[in-house]
């Protein structure tokens, strides 16, 4: 389940049609892979007043530039991962998601920070269920069904 929680200020995605469109550009940066059911996607208004940067409330009178924090949490699965820096997976998915925010928040001249976590997928349930490993064929009767179902 990749879960992606965007906390922004209340001047930004303000219809749901500008939620929508992230919303589906980022479930289709997992679906090839992944049912589709298994991306959330949160978005959380955040208040100037409790939303500070370096100890200044963003946007302000000293920056008015909307400021966007992307929380991105993986469990469905897991890239490789190395002690000396990036891999070339890691590398590769920060650049699709760079390239999946960039029409709603570079393109839009809003300043904006995100990071990604992975998390044990033993931990994990659907609808009471735990999902079927990666590439099965009860993946693939999830993917088809659009939710979870008993195998």
């Amino acid at each position: 389940m990749p879960l992606w929680q965007i906390f922004h200020p209340p001047t930004t995605f303000q219809t749901s049609e500008s939620k929508s469109a992230l919303a589906r550009d980022a479930t289709a940066l997992y679906a090839r892979i992944l049912p589709a059911f298994y991306v959330n996607v949160i978005f959380t208004s955040v208040d100037p007043s409790s939303f500070y940067i370096g100890g200044i409330s963003r946007p302000s009178n000293e920056n008015d530039i909307p400021f966007i924090r992307i929380f991105i949490q993986n469990i469905a699965r897991t890239l490789p991962s190395s002690p000396t820096g990036p891999t070339k997976e890691q590398t590769r998915f920060l650049t699709l998601v760079d390239e999946v925010l960039k029409p709603h928040i570079e393109d839009k001249g809003y300043e904006w920070e995100y990071h990604a976590i992975e998390s044990s997928k033993n931990l994990w349930k659907i609808q009471g269920m735990v999902p079927p490993e990666a590439g099965s064929e009860g993946e693939e009767v999830w993917r088809k069904e659009g939710k979870a179902v008993k195998l």
